[in-house]
C-alpha cells in the first residue's frame, strides 16, 4: 500500500510569571520574585527539561534545563560544610556538554550555569550570572549586565565574549542538538539563512545558519546584548535552559573564528585524570565515566552563596526498584521518582501545601518513614510512532486500544491526570467564552468545545476514558488488515520504567485482537533517544517536561515543518502521512502563530488545530500528565522543588 495518501500572546494563569518580566520594557530586572510559595501563580508546574525519562525528578538527573536558586551576593562561605550527597541518575550520564544534551545527563544543573536560573525550580526565573537586563520597547534586544568577579572551575573570570561564544555553538556546532531552542520557530535569535534553507517554517539546524551572523554581541566585558527575530514572551524561561549554559570561550574549536584550546573530545573527556571540562556551577566535575557515574566537587571560588556540601555523587541505577531499594537501606541520600509498581498511595501523609507543592511524609510499612514531596509536572507521557515505519491505521489502532483513565488508575495509582492533548493542563490555550487551563482541556477532550476541525468537533476521537477494540478492529480491516495479514511492531520501553512497560503489556493483548503483534523490548534512555534520533525506532515510550509554560513549547514539533529531524518523521517522503491534515496544520501554524500582527486569538486557534491534526495524524499518543515526586531522608535539608523542578544543591546540608 502507499506511504503518501493525498497530499506558538498567549498568557494564562501559568504563564503570568512571563509577563511580570516582561512587563517592565527597558526596566532593570534584578529583583526577585515576589517570594509567594511555589512561584506557580496558580497551577503551572514543570520540569523545564526537553525529554525526560519517564521518572520526573529534581536534581537535573534528566540532563534537562532548570537552574536552581542562588544568591547575589559574594561567597561568604569559605568553602563546604561537609558531607557527599549521593544522587542516582537513571542511565543518562551521556555527555557534559550542554549543547549536545538531549535529556541526558546527570546533576547538569550541578556544574553548569545560564544567564537566568529557576530559584530551586520555582519559576518565574531570575538572574543568576548578571545583575539585571533590559529590554528594548520593541521587546527584541535584551541586554544584560553580567555579575564581575564571577570565575570557571578553571580560574578564568566570566565575560561577555563566553556568552557570544556559548551562543553561538548553540546554534551553530555540528555538535548542537537543540539548534530549535535558539534559532528556530518560537524563540528565534536574528540570523542569516542559507539560502538553500529559507522557509519560515523549517526546524533549525546548524547547516541553515550563516556562520557569524547570530544577533549576540559582547558590548563590552561585562555586557551581553541579544536581538530576536520577533518578540518571544517565554525567552527568560528558555535562556535559563541547561542548553544555553556558559562555557569559557574558545574552549572547542567547533565554531567557526575560534580554533579552541582543546580537541572536542579532550574538552569532554571521560579517560585520564578526569576532563578538562570547565563551567559556572557551584559544583566542578572531578571525573565521570560515560553511563556510569559522575563525581562532583564543591567549587570553594562559587560567586554564589556555598555550596556547603563537599560533593555529589551520580550513580547511574537503570531499574527503579533497584533505586528504591538503594534509597531505603540508605545508599542514596534522594529519591526522585518513586516505581510505580512499587508506590502505596495509602503510604503518604500530607502534611503542607504550598501553592502546586504538597510535602508530608511516606511510610514503608516496616517502621520506616521519610520525607515526601509532590508537585503536578508540566510533562507529558505518550508513545512516539516512526511514521516511516507505522502506517496511520496501525496508530490509530493503538489509540483505540488505549484507555488513558484506567492507565492513569491502575498503573499510575493516581499519580496523574490522563492525558488525551500533549499540552499539559495548565497551560492550556485560554478561549473567548472564558475557559482556560484544565477547564478548557477537558471541555475540548470530553465535548469538542472550541474545536477548529472535524476531527476535534466531537471531542477525544479514540474513546474517551474507554477502550473501543471494535474500532480498532474496523480501521485495521480498512487498511487491509486481518487474520491472514497481521502487522508487527516493535515496541521499546525504557530500562527499568515499570510503568512505560505496563502501558506496554496492557496495549498487547488488545492490540493482537486488532491483528496487530507487538514484541516489547528495553534499551537504556540514552540509546532510545540516539535511535529515534536516526529513525530506527517503531514505536516507545517517552515523557516530555516543558521548558515554559506555553503550548508552543511542545506543538512546534507537530505540525510537520522539518519532518526529517522529527523522531515521528511526519511528512518526511515516503513517511505514512495524508498531505491534507499536513497542509491544515502547516497553515495554522505559519498563518495564526508565525505571521506578523497574530493576536493571543489567533496563536490559542493554531494550538488548537495542532492538537487536533496530531489526533488526526497520531503521530504521538499521549496517555499521562504525571505528578512528580520525592522522596528524602531526615539527614539531608533540601527544599520539595518548585514548579520546574531541577534545583540546585548550593543550600542543601547533611546531617550524618
Amino acid at each position: 500500500m502507499p506511504k503518501k495518501q493525498t497530499r506558538r500572546r498567549f498568557l494564562t494563569a501559568a504563564g503570568a510569571g512571563a509577563a511580570s518580566l516582561l512587563a517592565g520594557c527597558g526596566s532593570d530586572t534584578s529583583a526577585p520574585t515576589d517570594g509567594s510559595g511555589d512561584g506557580s501563580n496558580g497551577d503551572g508546574s514543570g520540569d523545564g527539561s526537553d525529554e525526560s525519562d519517564g521518572s520526573a525528578g529534581g536534581d537535573g538527573s534528566d540532563g534537562s534545563d532548570g537552574e536552581g536558586s542562588d544568591d547575589d551576593t559574594e561567597d561568604t562561605s569559605g568553602g563546604s560544610a561537609g558531607g557527599v550527597l549521593n544522587m542516582m541518575a537513571t542511565g543518562n550520564v551521556q555527555t557534559l556538554d550542554p549543547i549536545n544534551a538531549k535529556g541526558s545527563g546527570a546533576g547538569y544543573n550541578q556544574y553548569n550555569k545560564s544567564l537566568m536560573n529557576f530559584p530551586d525550580g520555582q519559576y518565574p526565573p531570575e538572574p543568576a550570572l548578571v545583575e539585571g537586563y533590559e529590554l528594548s520597547e520593541d521587546g527584541l534586544t535584551y541586554t544584560f549586565d553580567l555579575k564581575q568577579g564571577v570565575t570557571f572551575h578553571d580560574g578564568t573570570e566570566l565575560t561577555a565574549e563566553d556568552v557570544v561564544y556559548s551562543f553561538r555553538r548553540l546554534a551553530e556546532s555540528e555538535n548542537s542538538r537543540n539548534q530549535d531552542d535558539i534559532i528556530g520557530e518560537t524563540m528565534r535569535i536574528q540570523h542569516e539563512r542559507d539560502a538553500g534553507r529559507t522557509t519560515p517554517g523549517d526546524e533549525a539546524t546548524a547547516d541553515d545558519i550563516v556562520p557569524g551572523s547570530l544577533a549576540v554581541e559582547a558590548v563590552d566585558d561585562y555586557t551581553f546584548e541579544m536581538t530576536l527575530a520577533s518578540p518571544f514572551q517565554y525567552t527568560l524561561f528558555q535562556i535559563s535552559g541547561g542548553a544555553f549554559a556558559v562555557l569559557p570561550a574558545n574552549s572547542v574549536g567547533d565554531v567557526e573564528s575560534y580554533d579552541g584550546e582543546y580537541s572536542y573530545n579532550e574538552f569532554f573527556s571521560t579517560e585520564g585524570d578526569g576532563p578538562t571540562f570547565s563551567a559556572l556551577g557551584p559544583f566542578q566535575v572531578d571525573s565521570w565515566t560515560k553511563g556510569s557515574q559522575i563525581q562532583l566537587s564543591a567549587f570553594d571560588d562559587y560567586y554564589g552563596e556555598g555550596p556547603e556540601l563537599d560533593g555529589i555523587t551520580y550513580t547511574v541505577v537503570s531499574d527503579g526498584q533497584t533505586r528504591l531499594n538503594r534509597f531505603r537501606n540508605g545508599s542514596a541520600h534522594i529519591l526522585d521518582g518513586i516505581p510505580t509498581a512499587s508506590f502505596n498511595p495509602e503510604n503518604v501523609s500530607i502534611e503542607e501545601s504550598m501553592g502546586n507543592r504538597s510535602v508530608g511524609t511516606y511510610s514503608f510499612g516496616n517502621g520506616t518513614t521519610v520525607n515526601y514531596g509532590e508537585i503536578p509536572a508540566l510533562t507529558t507521557e505518550y508513545l512516539v510512532f516512526n511514521t516511516l515505519e507505522v502506517p496511520l491505521a496501525v496508530r490509530r489502532a493503538f489509540a483505540y486500544a488505549m484507555n488513558q483513565h484506567g492507565i492513569a488508575e491502575d498503573v499510575y495509582k493516581g499519580t496523574g491526570k490522563p492525558a488525551y492533548h500533549i499540552t499539559p493542563p495548565a497551560p492550556y490555550p485560554t478561549f473567548e467564552d472564558g475557559q482556560s487551563g484544565e477547564a478548557a482541556y477537558d471541555a475540548h477532550a470530553e465535548s469538542g468545545a472550541n474545536s477548529n476541525t472535524e476531527f476535534g468537533a466531537d471531542g477525544y476521537p479514540y474513546g474517551y476514558g474507554e477502550t473501543l477494540l471494535d474500532e480498532a478492529r474496523s480501521v485495521m480491516e480498512e487498511a487491509g488488515y486481518g487474520p491472514d495479514n497481521r502487522f508487527s511492531i516493535t515496541a521499546t520501553t525504557i530500562s527499568g520504567d515499570s510503568g512505560y512497560r505496563q502501558v506496554f503489556n496492557r496495549l498487547q493483548p488488545k492490540l493482537n485482537s486488532a491483528y496487530i503483534d507487538m514484541e516489547i523490548t528495553e534499551a537504556n534512555f540514552g540509546t532510545i533517544i540516539s535511535n529515534a534520533i536516526n529513525g530506527s525506532m517503531e514505536v516507545f515510550g517517552l515523557g516530555d517536561g516543558m521548558e515554559y509554560p506555553g503550548p508552543q513549547n511542545f506543538l512546534r514539533f507537530l505540525h510537520g515543518s522539518n519532518p526529517s529531524t522529527q523522531f515521528t518523521r511526519w511528512g518526511a517522503e515516503d513517511s505514512y502521512y495524508t498531505e491534507e491534515y499536513r497542509d491544515i496544520a502547516r497553515e495554522a501554524w505559519d498563518e495564526n502563530y508565525a505571521a506578523e500582527g497574530t493576536t493571543e486569538e489567533d496563536h490559542n486557534e493554531a494550538f488548537q488545530t495542532v492538537e487536533e491534526i496530531n489526533w488526526a495524524s497520531m503521530q504521538e499518543l499521549p496517555f499521562l500528565h504525571p505528578i512528580s515526586q520525592r522522596l528524602w531522608h531526615d539527614s539531608v535539608d533540601v527544599e520539595m522543588y518548585g514548579v520546574m523542578e531541577n534545583q540546585t544543591f548550593d543550600q542543601v546540608t547533611l546531617d550524618e
